[in-house]
């Protein structure tokens, strides 16, 4: 087959064009070709590695999309999509050449990956992407991200919890990557806690609506009002939530509602640049639900918190370390 019959076929199965005959004619040419030498010649190792990225994380994008679309929830079978990646192998035989389709631009102006990255320590801080989009990170949370969007989509990695309010761009979706859970999105507000990624990751809908997957398939959609924790054992809970709970830390208050002493200990750590100890673990597992305000400190929020808790909370030798103890056990 003529390389420019072959590049002409590739966009038609891209594109979602192609009959069932010309697909089958692509995957028979594929199956046939042990290697297709010469076609990337024109290309050195940082151009391949570079238009590999882009192109799997493009065709990712359409199988993604084609999911949310056809089947919330199930999980990806090789054969259902094998067109796509044998369209995505060819391209990568041929070259530059077949790389129209995703980018609409020729190959001499592949663009160039420009990566920005944020951390912060006990604040809050708010960013502005080059999209509209605005981030709050929570304290102790790190982002990272292409400021150019080569990849045709917007994607953020983060560690940590952040806050995010989108710009709606359909042609460019924007998905957040956290361990082992990525979270797509085309217009929406949401807030992701991926502080312990060991443990649970959770992901709350503030409006809009959010696809969340882990490597294999996707696990549910969100709306409003709702909320997901994943295990890294890749089983998890969907349930309600209350968005003004969500995303009270982005205005600099604490809501606690239900949660674990020693969750609550380990947000007041980031927040204030401390360290609380517990005496006796099981106090940790005791439930508070508590909130505080933006200028509430910290030496008022033990005081109250171990008024409503029954504990004891005491300072060390040094004056940023605390120790918790009390007769309340919880299992």
């Amino acid at each position: 087959m003529e390389k420019e019959q072959l590049q002409k076929l590739i966009d038609k199965v891209l594109s979602g064009r192609a009959s069932a005959q010309e697909e089958q004619e692509l995957d028979q040419w594929y199956a046939s070709q042990d290697a297709a030498q010469g076609f990337t010649e024109g290309l050195d190792a940082q151009g391949k590695n570079v238009l590999g990225s882009q192109l799997f994380r493009n065709i990712e994008q359409r199988i993604q999309a084609e999911e949310i679309q056809e089947a919330p929830v199930h999980q990806l079978t090789a054969p259902s999509h094998r067109k796509w990646w044998i369209a995505a192998a060819v391209v990568l035989l041929l070259g530059i050449g077949g790389f129209y389709y995703f980018n609409g631009k020729p190959a001499g102006q592949v663009l160039a990956s420009v990566w920005q990255e944020y951390k912060t320590t006990n604040e809050v801080k708010e960013l502005i992407l080059p999209d509209g989009s605005r981030i709050w990170l929570n304290a102790g949370s790190g982002i990272r991200y292409d400021t150019a969007f080569v990849s045709g989509r917007r994607e953020i990695w983060l560690q940590g919890e952040a806050y995010f309010d989108v710009a709606q761009m359909e042609s460019k979706p924007f998905l957040v990557h956290t361990s082992h859970i990525t979270t797509l999105v085309l217009g929406t507000a949401f807030n992701i806690d991926a502080y312990e990624p060991a443990s649970n990751i959770t992901v709350t809908v503030k409006d809009g609506k959010v696809a969340v997957s882990d490597s294999i398939k996707i696990l549910t959609q969100l709306v409003a009002n709702q909320r997901i924790i994943c295990k890294t054992d890749g089983s998890f809970r969907k349930d309600t939530a209350i968005s003004s709970d969500m995303m009270a830390w982005t205005s600099g208050q604490l809501v606690f509602r239900d949660m674990k002493f020693s969750e609550v200990a380990k947000r007041l750590e980031r927040k204030f640049g401390v360290e609380l100890i517990f005496r006796d673990a099981s106090i940790g597992n005791c439930s508070i639900t508590a909130s505080f305000t933006e200028t509430t400190t910290l030496r008022d929020i033990l005081e109250m918190l171990a008024l409503t808790n029954g504990s004891v909370i005491k300072t060390g030798q040094n004056p940023n370390q605390y120790f918790i103890s009390g007769k309340k056990q919880c299992k």
